[in-house]
């Protein structure tokens, strides 16, 4: 495989994410119908499984690339920076993250 097949891998879950997202802001903005909490409780999984898959693969993408490097092309190569995902990162890269941060601090505030 190529690099421009794992970006390609990187915008379809890209376009998954955005298409999931948009499902639910449109079921959302409709009159509610029967079945409706369900579906959105479903496409918010498909969506949060989509962002993991998504950020995993962004993490682990130049070690993809570089497995495919002959080993004395490894040993001279300078090491790379580690993307580590935690709240910082899913802070500034997931929306859904921070949307649910959102829905917690209104849930403390009520109390």
């Amino acid at each position: 495989m190529t690099e421009e097949g794992l970006n390609a891998s990187i915008l379809r879950l890209q376009s998954f994410v955005v298409e999931t997202y948009g499902i639910i802001k449109d079921i959302y903005r409709r009159e509610q119908q029967e079945g409706d909490v369900d579906k959105i409780a479903q496409l918010s999984m498909k969506l949060a499984n989509y962002e993991g898959a998504l950020l995993t693969l962004r993490g682990y993408k130049q070690d993809i690339i570089n497995s495919t490097q002959a080993p004395e092309e490894e040993a001279v190569e300078q090491p790379e920076e580690q993307t580590i995902i935690d709240e910082k990162y899913l802070e500034e890269n997931s929306k859904t993250f921070r949307n649910s941060q959102e829905h917690q601090k209104k849930k403390r505030k009520k109390k």
